[in-house]
């Protein structure tokens, strides 16, 4: 079967200039902005990849720190989950704005020993990791503030999401703060938690639940998870799903770059269960063909930082597209064989495909602010 998503990026990617890089957050009149989005995915053909217990790193993350001994005497996946979730909160000292670059439990549980600080993207890695270790199905999410067109600690917020049996849904964990959230005595994931907008629901293990819920509230504009949630190994993917209750999906940046995301107005795929893999060549075909975009790399060693360059191609039933046309600012339809480049100029670009040259099918509006 083919793979769309194994090595190439699946959603807009786009270098902007480094002075945006690092901006914690704050609102920019500069970059890229969607003013149209006719290309919202709505099918079902995505594979979601998941750390496997036999993987020998895991293994000895398991074994060094005696994991099955952390959760003995469950009485299901889910207050296993918990009793893990209380392991790692103990194990970590808690740092926003930590610079640790390291991406995997063993080398980041080894900084902690060392008293060092770690992040909540340091803390999901090693939940994750840890109950990967353990047989369970984990992915590290990340919440979004509206209009953060740059990269930085306050413009992002990180958990965790274990699939439980038991309630037979994705359940979201708050490990930094070594808490879960639910409604009505069953706990939500982190898609529940979005579009409950915090109303009607009770925060567990928390302390100061007003202050908490003040706290990740404007963080609740968007969601997005990793379709290959492997840390070891030959990367699956390098790309994301991203859900938000916008009209707009909002460029995401990350240092100089922004990361390859499908954008869905539906929460479906978030709701699909990992045991479900085998099932996957079943799945309903894709009505409708995508766009998808990916950065153009440049050679020169000192680009022009204004210049943004992009590749283009189509997507559909997981395999990409070999014959189409696209039309770039309303100009005459092109037939392309595989992919296309575009520099954006300053102002509106408008970028059209179609099958035939004749019938538009997907259609984007990206504002380019200098």
């Amino acid at each position: 079967m083919k793979k769309l998503f194994k090595y190439i990026a699946i959603a807009l990617l786009i270098a902007l200039t480094s002075a945006l890089a690092g901006c914690n957050g704050k609102n920019s009149d500069k970059g890229v902005f969607i003013t149209k989005w006719d290309n919202y995915y709505e099918g079902s053909n995505i594979i979601f990849y998941y750390e496997s217990e036999d993987n020998p790193n895991l293994q000895r993350l398991k074994n060094k720190y005696d994991l099955d001994e952390v959760v003995k005497d469950s009485k299901d996946d889910f207050e296993k989950a918990i009793k893990l979730m209380n392991w790692v909160s103990n194990k970590m000292k808690y740092s926003k704005s930590s610079l640790s670059t390291k991406t995997d439990a063993l080398t980041l549980l080894q900084q902690a020993e060392n008293k060092n600080s770690l992040s909540d993207k340091d803390y999901a890695i090693v939940y994750s990791q840890s109950a990967s270790s353990l047989g369970m199905f984990a992915r590290r999410g990340e919440f979004r503030i509206e209009n953060s067109q740059q990269d930085g600690e306050k413009s992002y917020y990180k958990v965790c999401e274990i699939w439980s049996d038991k309630y037979s849904k994705w359940i979201m964990l708050d490990v930094v703060n070594n808490s879960y959230i639910e409604s009505n005595g069953i706990p939500l994931s982190a898609i529940e938690v979005l579009n409950s907008g915090l109303s009607g629901v009770n925060t567990m293990g928390i302390k100061n639940i007003e202050k908490y819920i003040k706290k990740l509230k404007p963080y609740l504009y968007s969601y997005s998870i990793e379709i290959d949630n492997n840390i070891y190994g030959v990367p699956k993917s390098n790309s994301f799903i991203t859900y938000s209750k916008d009209d707009l999906p909002e460029i995401r940046i990350e240092g100089n770059i922004i990361r390859p995301t499908i954008f869905v107005k539906k929460d479906t795929l978030f709701n699909k269960s990992p045991r479900l893999v085998q099932q996957e060549q079943n799945a309903e075909k894709d009505k409708v063909a995508t766009l998808i975009f990916t950065r153009k790399t440049s050679e020169d060693k000192k680009p022009n930082n204004d210049e943004i360059v992009i590749n283009g191609a189509v997507f559909k039933d997981s395999s990409n597209i070999e014959e189409y046309y696209i039309s770039i600012d309303n100009k005459p339809w092109m037939e392309v064989k595989s992919f296309f480049t575009l520099s954006l100029k300053e102002g509106n670009n408008n970028i059209r495909f179609s099958n035939d040259g004749k019938k538009v099918i997907r259609e984007v509006n990206m504002e380019y602010k200098k």
